[in-house]
């Protein structure tokens, strides 16, 4: 694998996600977590994409209330201060990839970005390595790229991107949110439709053009963000560029992606034994079938039960069936009101 020297990764781990609670809290959300694999998910994202992008092409945008952790995450791969940009406020995909658009084509009129969230998994580097080859391509022929992963099951839980060939580029015709069941089963029966992957690759000269054209009160502020940052809309890059422009394409990515959205998502991919359980930690299972249990200290036990998510940790014990470990959020919010130390 060769390094582009004109390459840039952007990645953005800002995020608060509260799905994976009571693991994750507030002041340690999911990119900081070691869910699969020995390292957490943002030191995972940097280092799949090190075989293609320099050490000193390698930005962050996060929310400043994570300076230690990213401090921690980011110890021993070179990212200097001066490559991590500091949000006050989360406010969405677009604010942050302008801010890191407009700073890394300061510095080099002929960058290309690729965007990266820090808390997805990726389990195929190499096939990714390789997609991200072919979304190099496309950018430098001024498309907006993104990745749609070809779908393996009807899921529910992702928004969809429907892309048809046309002189020789996948171009992305439409967005789609998240469907039904009923459409969810259509478009994984048809060829022409991908999981939005939130992943994308674009010339920074290009992108900041989208943004003069289409989020104006953004590109406006790209002198000093931080000054403008309080007034600027919260907006996804896809909803206020993407589904606006005419020159977005795809590149098709087989890399064995999952956004772990859900401690059901995480229960798909961990390794289980032959009933069908993932089991961690201090945990004893008697007859318990398809049964997620992750335990640090105490000793967690279960007998005949199927299908359920129990996680153990000291100050909060969470139990739900699989298929309602997406209304996690929903507890979590309702914890926020009560002011539970919790959260």
């Amino acid at each position: 694998m060769n390094i582009n020297r004109n390459l840039y990764a952007v990645i953005l781990a800002g995020g608060s996600g509260t799905r994976f609670w009571p693991v994750s809290r507030q002041n340690r959300p999911k990119q900081f977590l070691t869910l699969v694999g020995k390292e957490s998910l943002l030191r995972q994202t940097i280092r799949r994409a090190a075989p293609k992008v320099l050490a000193a092409n390698v930005w962050i945008v996060a929310n400043r209330r994570y300076q230690k952790e990213i401090k921690r995450h980011t110890s021993g791969l070179g990212i200097r201060a001066s490559q991590i940009l500091w949000e006050p406020k989360g406010k969405n995909t677009a604010p942050a990839i302008l801010w890191a658009a407009s700073r890394i084509h300061a510095r080099d009129p002929r960058a290309v970005m690729a965007v990266l969230p820090s808390d997805h998994l990726i389990q195929n580097a190499r096939a990714f390595l390789n997609a991200l080859d072919k979304a190099l391509r496309l950018a430098r022929q001024d498309q907006l790229v993104t990745f749609g992963i070809v779908p393996t099951r009807p899921e529910t839980g992702y928004g969809y991107l429907k892309a048809k060939e046309s002189g020789g580029i996948l171009r992305v015709e439409r967005f789609i949110e998240k469907p039904d069941l009923a459409r969810a089963k259509d478009f994984v029966a048809r060829k022409d439709y991908f999981w939005n992957s939130g992943m994308f690759v674009w010339q920074t000269e290009t992108i900041l053009e989208a943004f003069r054209k289409y989020l104006p009160l953004i590109y406006a502020a790209r002198g000093n963000m931080l000054k403008a940052w309080p007034k600027l809309p919260a907006i996804s890059v896809d909803y206020g560029v993407l589904e606006r422009a005419d020159n977005v394409a795809a590149v098709a990515a087989d890399i064995g992606w999952s956004d772990l959205g859900s401690w059901e998502s995480l229960a798909e991919i961990l390794p289980k034994d032959k009933s069908g359980n993932s089991l961690k930690g201090n945990v004893l299972a008697l007859d318990c079938r398809d049964t997620l249990i992750l335990s640090n200290t105490r000793l967690v036990a279960a007998v005949g039960v199927q299908d359920l998510i129990v996680i153990d940790t000291p100050d909060a014990l969470l139990v739900c069936p699989k298929h309602r470990s997406q209304d996690v959020k929903k507890l979590v919010e309702t914890l926020k009101k009560r002011n539970a130390r919790v959260c």
